[in-house]
């Protein structure tokens, strides 16, 4: 069933909400978007707040130009590589992309995030290195990758949906905490081959589906959020 521009909304700011209290960043700049159905649009969040603070009044239209085309409020200069993601994976409906305290740390080490965690498997041949945020940067790395990590700046995660997305980012953050925590010792990475099985497994089991609903609970439990 198509969503409509109220739905889709909500689950923008669901997934602002979700992020703040997931630990994503509570900081001006992040911002997350959802693609508008069979239009060359999406919905995504102004710039001057942070993503716990987002109200529907926040939220902004945006077409594939780059031009917000509803809503009176700032826009990221960065937001051009969400057009440009949906353009090119034309299966992808969600972009996210915070500062987080944990993808913005290990973005510092210039590479993807290392295998050491079963939900890091996630990410396993499925970033991709970009040397800037455009998309003329992001384009060429992109492939059938569900991350995108800038050096020195931090991670953009994609899905079929919003809420994997914004599922993949917590597990990309979490994945990155480890990985910044066990970069200096000498702790083995999962092997290649289990890295393929436990993906499966997590497929499986529905893992993103379950950190979504997570976010949602978080989101609802935590003081400040605005209410919906």
């Amino acid at each position: 069933m198509t969503m409509n521009d109220k739905q889709i909304r909500q689950l923008v700011l669901d997934a602002c909400h979700g992020l703040a209290a997931s630990g994503c960043g509570n900081t001006i700049g992040g911002h997350v978007s959802m693609r508008v159905p069979g239009r060359d649009l999406y919905w995504t969040n102004a710039l001057d707040r942070a993503l716990d603070e987002m109200e529907d009044d926040d939220l902004l239209l945006v077409n594939f130009d780059g031009k917000v085309v509803e809503g009176n409020r700032p826009i990221s200069p960065g937001i051009d590589f969400h057009q440009g993601i949906y353009q090119q994976r034309l299966e992808i409906n969600g972009v996210v992309h915070t500062h987080g305290p944990w993808g913005t740390t290990q973005a510092a080490l210039c590479r993807p995030v290392r295998m050491y965690h079963n939900l890091s498997t996630y990410f396993y041949n499925k970033v991709g290195v970009s040397p800037d945020d455009t998309i003329e940067a992001i384009a060429p790395v992109l492939g059938d990758n569900v991350a995108i990590m800038i050096p020195w700046h931090g991670a953009i995660t994609i899905g079929k949906t919003l809420p994997e997305a914004a599922a993949l980012h917590v597990t990309y953050e979490y994945a990155a905490r480890l990985d910044v925590k066990l970069a200096a010792t000498e702790a083995p990475e999962i092997p290649a081959d289990a890295c393929d099985r436990l993906q499966a497994l997590l497929s499986k089991a529905n893992y993103l589906d379950l950190t979504w609903e997570l976010m949602l609970r978080r989101a609802k439990a935590s003081p400040g959020l605005p209410e919906a």
